[in-house]
């Protein structure tokens, strides 16, 4: 049996699926062929579907990524993208969801078929689970060009103000569900421990995208800190703020 490309180390069964999702829009020829091994794809696994809508009859869709409160992110981090993908004639949408894999080939194969989707037509690619836009520049130099797994790339780490502690942060990724893994929150941080808190999410994130599993409970100790941090998995798939359950962890006072 061929070893995986993307091996995940720290394998254990979560019993979770791990779910995929991504908009690419462009214009596409009518039919069109994916060229496997330049691509590096197997294509699409079981449960996983590539389905092509025309982009006019989607913009009603409750979870149309060009509107709403992803739309308003898009168009303000660059509303040049924003226009031109509102432009296009037509979405594919790759989506489903697999048993918590034991390597990171799947997530591989579906990099490679988008990337040759973009090479066919595609002018963007919108990840919903990191709220990202991404011209077909971006897409390649982040996700294809080297063919190592990075974890930081598939995973956005995200700084708000938290609103039940004035003056404090909260840090939270988005992605983790690409991997069966529950995402990160930290709340209560002083500003100052921003970019530590950054540091230890982006750990929690790297140990569950290689098949780590964070028990319930864990202690995290940070030295200097007056007390030691806990982590407790919270929330539900349908939390805005995630799309993920989470582990919750709170900064100490």
């Amino acid at each position: 049996m061929t070893a995986p490309h993307w091996p995940r180390p720290q394998w254990r069964d979560s019993g979770a699926q791990a779910f995929f999702l991504w908009f690419v829009f462009g214009d596409f020829a009518p039919d069109f062929r994916v060229d496997a091994a330049r691509y590096r794809t197997r294509g699409t696994p079981a449960g996983v579907d590539v389905m092509r809508y025309t982009h006019e009859s989607i913009r009603a869709w409750d979870g149309y990524p060009l509107g709403g409160t992803m739309g308003g992110l898009f168009h303000e981090e660059n509303a040049a993208l924003f226009a031109r993908t509102g432009a296009t004639r037509d979405c594919l949408l790759v989506r489903g969801e697999i048993a918590d894999p034991a390597d990171l080939d799947v997530l591989r194969d579906l990099v490679g078929t988008i990337t040759a989707l973009v090479d066919l037509g595609g002018d963007a690619v919108v990840d919903p689970q990191l709220l990202s836009l991404f011209d077909p520049a971006e897409w390649r130099a982040r996700f294809f060009e080297s063919d190592e797994f990075i974890p930081r790339n598939h995973v956005a780490i995200l700084a708000s103000d938290d609103n039940n502690a004035p003056g404090r942060r909260w840090i939270h990724t988005r992605g983790m569900r690409k991997f069966a893994r529950p995402d990160i929150g930290i709340w209560n941080v002083p500003p100052e421990y921003a970019g530590h808190a950054g540091q230890l999410a982006q750990r929690f994130a790297d140990f569950q995208a290689l098949g780590g599993i964070v028990e319930e409970g864990r202690e995290i100790v940070i030295e200097g800190l007056s007390s030691n941090m806990h982590a407790h998995r919270a929330g539900s798939l349908e939390d805005p703020a995630f799309n993920n359950v989470h582990l919750a962890i709170r900064w100490p006072d």
